[in-house]
Protein backbone atom coordinates (compact mmCIF):
# COMPACT_ATOMS: atom_id res chain seq x y z
CA UNK A 1 0.00 0.00 0.00
CA UNK A 2 1.75 3.40 -0.87
CA UNK A 3 2.30 5.58 2.36
CA UNK A 4 -0.35 8.77 1.48
CA UNK A 5 -2.91 5.69 0.95
CA UNK A 6 -1.76 4.28 4.56
CA UNK A 7 -1.21 7.74 6.13
CA UNK A 8 -4.97 8.48 5.03
CA UNK A 9 -6.57 4.98 6.48
CA UNK A 10 -4.57 6.21 9.56
CA UNK A 11 -6.05 8.53 9.92
CA UNK A 12 -9.26 7.46 9.65
CA UNK A 13 -8.66 5.34 12.39
CA UNK A 14 -7.53 7.41 14.75
CA UNK A 15 -10.53 9.69 13.75
CA UNK A 16 -13.04 6.30 14.37
CA UNK A 17 -11.41 5.65 17.72
CA UNK A 18 -12.20 9.77 18.97
CA UNK A 19 -15.70 9.21 17.36
CA UNK A 20 -16.11 5.99 19.18
CA UNK A 21 -15.17 7.68 22.29
CA UNK A 22 -17.17 10.55 22.45
CA UNK A 23 -20.27 8.10 21.06
CA UNK A 24 -19.42 6.17 24.29
CA UNK A 25 -19.39 9.00 26.94
CA UNK A 26 -22.50 10.41 25.48
CA UNK A 27 -24.46 6.84 25.83
CA UNK A 28 -22.82 6.69 29.59
CA UNK A 29 -23.74 10.39 30.31
CA UNK A 30 -20.22 11.54 30.47
CA UNK A 31 -20.36 15.52 29.52
CA UNK A 32 -16.72 16.65 30.47
CA UNK A 33 -14.45 14.52 28.44
CA UNK A 34 -10.48 15.60 27.88
CA UNK A 35 -9.20 13.74 24.54
CA UNK A 36 -5.73 13.32 23.46
CA UNK A 37 -4.13 12.36 20.45
CA UNK A 38 -1.26 12.09 18.90
CA UNK A 39 -1.81 13.13 15.08
CA UNK A 40 -1.52 16.67 14.89
CA UNK A 41 -3.70 17.00 11.73
CA UNK A 42 -6.29 15.15 13.25
CA UNK A 43 -6.38 17.49 16.28
CA UNK A 44 -6.11 20.39 14.39
CA UNK A 45 -8.86 19.49 11.85
CA UNK A 46 -11.14 19.17 15.04
CA UNK A 47 -10.31 22.38 17.13
CA UNK A 48 -10.25 24.64 13.42
CA UNK A 49 -13.91 23.57 12.50
CA UNK A 50 -12.70 22.17 9.54
CA UNK A 51 -14.65 18.75 10.59
CA UNK A 52 -17.84 20.14 9.65
CA UNK A 53 -17.18 20.22 6.33
CA UNK A 54 -14.88 17.50 5.61
CA UNK A 55 -15.24 14.89 3.24
CA UNK A 56 -14.44 12.19 6.39
CA UNK A 57 -17.55 11.43 7.64
CA UNK A 58 -16.31 10.52 10.92
CA UNK A 59 -14.95 14.65 11.23
CA UNK A 60 -18.33 15.31 10.74
CA UNK A 61 -19.90 13.21 13.24
CA UNK A 62 -17.35 14.05 15.67
CA UNK A 63 -18.21 17.71 14.80
CA UNK A 64 -21.76 16.72 15.26
CA UNK A 65 -20.93 15.38 19.28
CA UNK A 66 -18.54 18.07 19.79
CA UNK A 67 -22.23 20.72 19.44
CA UNK A 68 -23.75 18.91 21.70
CA UNK A 69 -23.36 19.77 25.52
CA UNK A 70 -20.25 18.52 26.15
CA UNK A 71 -17.41 20.13 27.92
CA UNK A 72 -14.65 18.74 25.49
CA UNK A 73 -10.99 19.27 25.75
CA UNK A 74 -8.95 18.22 22.94
CA UNK A 75 -5.05 18.42 22.68
CA UNK A 76 -1.90 16.78 20.94
CA UNK A 77 0.02 15.01 22.55
CA UNK A 78 3.30 13.22 21.51
CA UNK A 79 3.68 10.45 20.12
CA UNK A 80 6.03 8.74 22.53
CA UNK A 81 3.66 9.65 24.93
CA UNK A 82 0.50 7.58 23.27
CA UNK A 83 2.11 3.93 22.68
CA UNK A 84 -0.52 2.16 24.06
CA UNK A 85 -2.74 3.62 21.77
CA UNK A 86 -0.49 2.98 18.86
CA UNK A 87 -0.55 -0.69 19.55
CA UNK A 88 -4.34 -0.82 19.32
CA UNK A 89 -4.45 1.35 16.37
CA UNK A 90 -2.21 -0.67 14.18
CA UNK A 91 -3.75 -3.73 15.56
CA UNK A 92 -6.90 -2.74 14.28
CA UNK A 93 -5.65 -1.40 10.84
CA UNK A 94 -3.94 -5.30 10.16
CA UNK A 95 -7.92 -6.04 11.10
CA UNK A 96 -9.22 -3.77 8.40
Amino acid sequence: MPIQQTSRTVFRVEARVILEGLRIAWEKGYRQLEIECDNTLLVESVLMGSAASSNLVELRLINVYLKRNLNTRICHIPRSQNMPANRIAKCTYKNL
